[in-house]
């Protein structure tokens, strides 16, 4: 909740500091943030039942963020009367093969090397430097953990039980490497699709790798999966 309320109060406060600008008002962020603390308020009992249920609740739960996120935003740009950022819209569905545009800015933007997709080449330059094999080993061993404790959080019956396991888990996966794991993802898809934003997938990878490799955490989980795991050797 803190970290929706942070996010909320920094574009607020970029607003105020570039001059009322109403366009960050209209953002996508803003209208999630608030979706999220609604359905925080809406669902509770996510944590109740068995697998299927807990299942169904998560997928529910998505949805009404993602229905809430487009309400929000339409409601807002209405009252604000807000069309400044709609050639990016027309350029995100002219690129992605949903209809032409005859949008200036958003053929301005198809017309750009920068707005296509990743060259190829971009993973030979970043394996010429051993990130991106440093990268992928931690990404993967992640992904793996991330994959396993989200089913056991899910699939928990008994109350102790699922505490227990929760402890356990938050010890193999700590919050902040599962958020930045998710960060990590969603930059790489944003880079893959339009080359520009390639500049925050990379930094992040320094950042996501040189974790990977600091942590103990993740050489435990190795050593254990090679039957070598002791104190000293972690």
């Amino acid at each position: 909740t803190w970290l929706f309320i942070i996010q909320v109060s920094g574009l607020l406060l970029v607003c105020v500091l570039q001059f009322f600008n109403s366009m960050i008002l209209g953002s996508l962020l803003i209208s999630f943030n608030a979706s999220v603390l609604i359905a925080r308020t809406i669902q509770k009992n996510l944590k109740k039942g068995g697998l299927l249920n807990r299942l169904g609740k998560l997928i529910l739960h998505v949805l009404l963020v993602l229905c809430l996120t487009l309400l929000i935003n339409k409601f807002i740009k209405k009252i604000l009367n807000l069309e400044s950022d709609e050639h990016i819209f027309k350029f995100l569905k002219a690129k992605f093969g949903f209809g032409a545009t005859r949008d200036f800015d958003a053929n301005l933007y198809l017309c750009e090397e920068a707005f296509g997709l990743l060259p190829l080449n971009t993973f030979s330059r970043l394996s010429d430097t051993l990130l991106f094999y440093a990268y992928v080993f931690v990404l993967f061993l992640m992904t793996v953990t991330a994959v396993i404790v989200a089913f056991r959080n899910l699939s928990g019956s008994n109350q102790a039980q699922c505490m227990e396991k929760m402890e356990e888990c938050t010890i193999i996966l700590k919050p902040d490497a599962a958020y930045n794991l998710i960060h990590t993802v969603l930059f790489g898809c944003l880079a893959l699709s339009t080359m520009r934003m390639k500049y925050l997938w990379t930094s992040h990878m320094c950042v996501f790798a040189s974790f990977g490799l600091c942590s103990t955490e993740v050489w435990k989980l190795v050593l254990k999966c090679v039957r070598l795991h002791t104190t000293q050797r972690v």
